[in-house]
């Protein structure tokens, strides 16, 4: 379409200004977001079109999304200024039509056949085509950018807002954005975090929580995966299989002194073989056990260590004795959970008091053999913590 007729009438297109005014009229008529945009964008964007039709045209051939760069510009433009893809798509396809128009209303003044118009009419309608395609590719791109950036902030904000003392201002724009109360108590809660594991791990959380009738918002700081617990869980309703510190509830201000609650929770729990949801309240004394590591140590050695020297035997002793206590020191069903005969049992706890020199009668003694057989049982190898 290189021929002398075809050269004038590209060239009176070319320097045709009403296009461009036409264009833009239409423009902000018809179609939404470009009412915003301003003028002298809209008088380059129309102009990189014009140029971009001509050149289609005089290529001759239908091209692909790979030969309009153009569209990279103008959606990028577009999209920063807020335009949504579909009125891009829609601005593009009146500016075409306005060019097509113009093309139509000059094509007898040259000399063009009706034949070679609709040739060049199939050549702008592709043009349309192949800038669509190119130009949400690059609103997906940027949409996905958009949204990797948004996890990023949020992720960044529960982190600080759990672990740190935020400056408050930053603080409440942040609960506004994420819809964290900020009057009502909210509490902190901290899981480890495990290399290739951690989405799937956020995702078991969240499972948890709607069963359990809360909300949390959770994000990955250092080794651990950190959270805002929003609401009271749900009785009963256990994380499984994960192991979940939680702390005391406070205003979200103080949500670091829950986290340090929620923390030394998690650490205990390791020590002592606790899973599920853990706090200081569900731990009581065990949490010393992570806290004392010497008085542990001398619990073990006064309580526990003359047991083990016996081998086999001794570990029938130390269960008696735990299931003994794990059933208020009630023999009949200390028994049964074994199972073993009472008679077994009576004798087993009769062994431990004589190896130990314990009474299983004192309440002292009771609690520190307690202690250390919590010890005893530390991590749960089958249970992530």
């Amino acid at each position: 379409m290189g021929s002398d007729p075809w050269e004038g009438l590209l060239e009176q297109l070319e320097n045709d200004a009403s296009i461009s005014q036409q264009t833009i009229a239409e423009l902000r008529a018809t179609v939404p977001g470009y009412d915003t945009v301003p003028t002298e964008a809209l008088q380059a964007s129309v102009e990189r079109n014009i140029a971009l039709s001509i050149r289609t045209i005089r290529a001759g051939e239908e091209p692909s999304h790979e030969d309009v760069a153009e569209a990279d510009a103008l959606a990028s433009e577009r999209y920063a200024q807020g335009v949504p893809v579909g009125s891009v798509l829609a601005g593009f396809r009146v500016c075409m039509s306005v060019i097509l128009h113009r093309l139509l209303e000059h094509a007898p003044h040259h000399g063009l056949a009706a034949e070679q118009v609709l040739a060049c009419s199939t050549l702008l309608w592709s043009l349309g085509d192949a800038f669509s395609t190119r130009a949400v590719q690059v609103y997906q791109d940027k949409e996905v950018s958009r949204a990797l950036a948004d996890s990023t902030r949020r992720a960044a904000w529960i982190s600080d807002a759990v672990a740190t003392w935020m400056d408050p201002a930053e603080l409440a724009r942040g609960a506004a954005l994420y819809d964290v109360p900020t009057a009502a108590p909210v509490r902190a809660l901290v899981a480890q975090a495990q290399p290739g594991a951690d989405l799937e791990r956020q995702r078991m959380l969240h499972d948890w929580a709607e069963r359990a009738g809360v909300r949390v918002l959770t994000a990955v700081r250092d080794s651990s995966l950190v959270g805002i617990l929003i609401g009271e869980p749900a009785a009963g309703v256990q994380p499984d299989p994960l192991t979940v510190g939680v702390g005391r509830a406070c205003l979200l201000e103080q949500l670091p002194q829950s986290f340090e609650s929620a923390s030394t929770a998690l650490r205990a729990s390791r020590a002592v073989g606790a899973s599920g949801l853990v706090d200081l309240h569900r731990l009581s004394w065990r949490a010393g056990v992570h806290a004392c590591p010497e008085v542990t140590e001398t619990l073990r050695q006064r309580y526990l260590a003359p047991v083990e020297e016996a081998g086999a035997f001794g570990e029938h002793v130390l269960q008696a004795v735990e299931a003994y206590l794990q059933h208020r020191l009630s023999i009949p069903l200390a028994a049964r959970s074994i199972p073993v005969h009472v008679n077994t049992l009576r004798y087993r706890l009769q062994r431990f008091s004589e190896i130990v020199g314990a009474d299983l009668g004192d309440m002292d003694a009771l609690v520190e053999i307690s202690w250390a057989l919590a010890a005893r049982r530390g991590p749960s190898p089958s249970t992530p913590s």
